[in-house]
């Protein structure tokens, strides 16, 4: 319980470590579906984990923003925002393989698959 008082969002790390976490869950579920329909595709991984470092350098950006211009908005906006994209391309990832979650997939994407 005393390691759990000690995460907090403003630690730096945390800037990273949680983008980081979704991306690689990100990265994970999109490889199961991948396999499961037989459709694995080395040239979209290499474009999306190409994305994913994009996202991180974002972040970089965003944490520059706050220490040179002591700006903390744009720097939480954007972990924030690549967080909600995180999560959002993990969860249609579960509802392609069959784990739908009905409020999710009305509030996060409201397109049809």
């Amino acid at each position: 319980m005393k390691y759990l008082q000690n995460l907090e969002f403003t630690n730096v790390i945390w800037l990273f470590a949680l983008p980081l976490l979704l991306m690689l869950i990100d990265i994970v579920t999109g490889y199961i579906n991948a396999w499961k329909s037989k459709n694995i595709d080395s040239s979209k991984m290499r474009d999306g984990i190409g994305k994913k470092c994009a996202e991180l350098v974002y972040i970089l950006l965003g944490i520059l923003f706050k220490l040179a211009f002591e700006i903390d908005a744009v720097m939480y906006f954007i972990v924030v925002y690549i967080c909600y994209m995180e999560f959002n391309s993990i969860a249609e990832n579960c509802d392609k393989l069959g784990f739908e979650v009905p409020i999710l997939k009305d509030k996060l994407n409201n397109r049809e698959n």
